[in-house]
């Protein structure tokens, strides 16, 4: 076997193997992803699913949330986009039979629901809840997850003690940029946080508040000192300049005494 051969075979082997390791390509959901939402407010999210013989020609759409009071509007469409048929589902989880040879091209999943009360709060990583979650199972009962939207539930109050302590860490930032001690800010910033986990607002804004403040004040002093220095040094350039020309005219003037 010539070398050039081998290195036909060798270049040959390399893209089979590259094209081994792609990944099929995987059913697609694309939908609604709202980063927060409030504690019983109403959400009205939808949801397409695309591609989806990928790997089978039959198979089950699995949906669930967190929400409350859901109701699941599945919509199913052929190739030309004209509807198939839609369906309602009721519960925190639905199931829809996806199968090609009812000719069902993409899948339409509106969800509607209320947000519930967050049982634990975290200030970081913030508290979360599955808003949406698809699967894809397969005769058997194996299942693979598709899409996860996670997110943010929040009330007015949590929110007002999450925009306070993340003023006082903005703060508390800028303080140590200028090179100010910040332990106390910290130390209040810490008990915010603590407050905050706990579930208690109230507190948890009043300690954020006095940790800016305290950061505040020690950015202050630091201007302050940095300030005084400068001009220190300023004053000492100056008096050393005076200096320098006072000698120089006392020994001008020496000189032409002598003269």
């Amino acid at each position: 076997m010539n070398l050039n051969r081998c290195s036909k075979l060798a270049v040959a082997l390399v893209v089979v193997l590259a094209t081994a390791a792609v990944p099929a390509a995987a059913v697609s959901v694309s939908g609604d992803t709202p980063d927060s939402v409030e504690v019983d407010a109403s959400q009205n999210l939808t949801y397409e699913v695309t591609d989806l013989y990928t790997d089978y020609d039959q198979w089950t759409l699995q949906g669930q949330t967190e929400l409350t009071g859901v109701s699941w509007t599945v919509t199913l469409y052929d190739q030309t986009g004209a509807q198939i048929d839609r369906l309602t589902y009721n519960g925190q989880s639905f199931e829809q039979s996806i199968e090609a040879s009812e000719d069902v091209n993409s899948v339409t999943v509106r969800l509607e629901g209320t947000v519930p009360a967050v049982e634990s709060y975290s200030y970081d990583p913030a508290q979360s809840m599955t808003l949406a979650s698809f699967a894809q199972v397969q005769e058997g009962g194996t299942s693979t997850t598709l899409t996860t939207y996670e997110t943010r539930p929040y009330t007015q109050a949590s929110d007002e003690a999450r925009t306070a302590i993340g003023d006082a860490q903005d703060a508390i930032e800028n303080a140590q940029n200028q090179g100010a001690s910040v332990s106390g800010a910290e130390g209040d910033l810490e008990d915010a946080i603590e407050f905050y986990n706990s579930g208690n607002f109230e507190q948890a804004v009043s300690n954020a508040e006095e940790a800016e403040s305290a950061a505040n004040s020690a950015a202050s002093s630091a201007e302050r000192t940095d300030l005084i220095i400068m001009v220190g040094a300023a004053l000492v350039v100056l008096l050393l300049i005076a200096g320098g020309v006072y000698w120089y005219l006392q020994q001008r003037d020496t000189y032409d005494k002598l003269g």
